[in-house]
């Protein structure tokens, strides 16, 4: 739709300014933006000009300048609009990467459920927000809450995230590198049943605490990232459903913790690796059922698929037509 290529050329123009990821942070003179906010009063108190400098320094000059920016409308509520009027620190910099979030995929508009969103409430009382006993956020529970659009770049700011469920929503456009680059401590991620596609960025790769990955229902496309040989905790990983081609990298067969497969419904090509079959998951789905539309050889899938135009499953020990990956 128009509406979404729009949001694509939008966050194309403001991706070019990205120094949330930057090393070195460039000093403003905030009197130049002292106006930012046209429709606000001029900023003018010290604590006015802290956090502006840390909104440019961490999100970059084009984006807060943008009136159409999500950076930019999250950026005149915590300066004017946020009751606790803060001015940095770990609570400020955690309502900005949620303001930031709730702005870019349409809260105010689309959300189901948006209990003390945007509100004098601690971050940690809006809702899906969960933190532990020091106020840190640890954790995002929005699936199917209605969700439109892109994911915000400024989600890396929440770098101690442990659990991460946005299932179900309508979002969009490619998964930010950054974002997976800075959840090192996610144990568990949810981004099924999406409209995300490209490539699946090789910096999942650093996510070394996953456990749980599940990304079926999108449009993930290219080569599945060897990167994810770096996972050795995970034990689950559910890619079906999406457009992945080429071969199975032979390198997950050194995930020792992995028990759960589901590579169905893809286009990959060739053989399911032996090192993979060593492992002797208990699930293991492939696109492997035998007949005109086999795609790849299996030896030791526990469920064996047809793909398009005849979408069915078999349970190789039974031999009973099966319904996977519906969750």
């Amino acid at each position: 739709t128009m509406k979404f290529f729009a949001l694509l050329t939008v966050a194309f123009i403001l991706g070019l300014d990205n120094p949330v990821a930057a090393k070195e942070k460039t000093k403003f003179d905030t009197k130049l933006f002292l106006d930012i906010c046209l429709s606000k009063p001029k900023l003018k108190s010290s604590r006015d000009h802290r956090a502006l400098q840390w909104l440019l320094q961490t999100s970059g000059k084009r984006s807060i300048q943008s009136n159409i920016s999500n950076q930019h409308k999250a950026a005149c509520w915590m300066l004017h609009d946020d009751p606790k009027k803060l001015s940095g620190g770990k609570s400020f910099t955690q309502r900005y990467a949620l303001a930031v979030l709730y702005f870019a995929t349409q809260g105010e508009l689309h959300w189901k459920r948006k209990t003390n969103w945007l509100s004098d409430k601690s971050e940690c009382q809006w809702f899906g927000v969960e933190c532990d006993t020091f106020g840190t956020v640890t954790g995002l529970d929005l699936g199917f809450n209605d969700l439109f659009g892109l994911l915000p770049r400024e989600l890396s700011l929440l770098t101690k995230v442990e659990e991460v469920d946005l299932h179900g929503n309508d979002l969009q456009g490619v998964v930010p590198p950054s974002i997976l680059a800075a959840w090192r401590y996610c144990k568990i991620l949810r981004l099924h049943m999406n409209g995300f596609f490209g490539a699946l960025p090789t910096e999942i790769g650093f996510m070394t605490s996953l456990e749980e990955v599940h990304l079926f229902g999108n449009y993930f496309e290219g080569t599945v990232p060897t990167e994810l040989a770096n996972l050795k905790k995970l034990k689950a990983l559910d890619i079906y459903a999406n457009a992945f081609e080429g071969k199975i990298p032979s390198q997950m067969g050194g995930l020792k913790n992995l028990k759960e497969l589901d590579l169905h419904d893809n286009n990959f090509r060739g053989r399911v690796p032996k090192q993979i079959c060593e492992r002797k998951l208990s699930f293991l789905a492939a696109d492997c059922l035998d007949g005109s539309h086999k795609e790849v050889e299996c030896d030791c899938c526990t469920i064996c698929c047809e793909g398009m135009p005849n979408m069915r499953c078999f349970d190789q020990k039974t031999k009973q037509e099966v319904i996977v990956g519906q969750q």
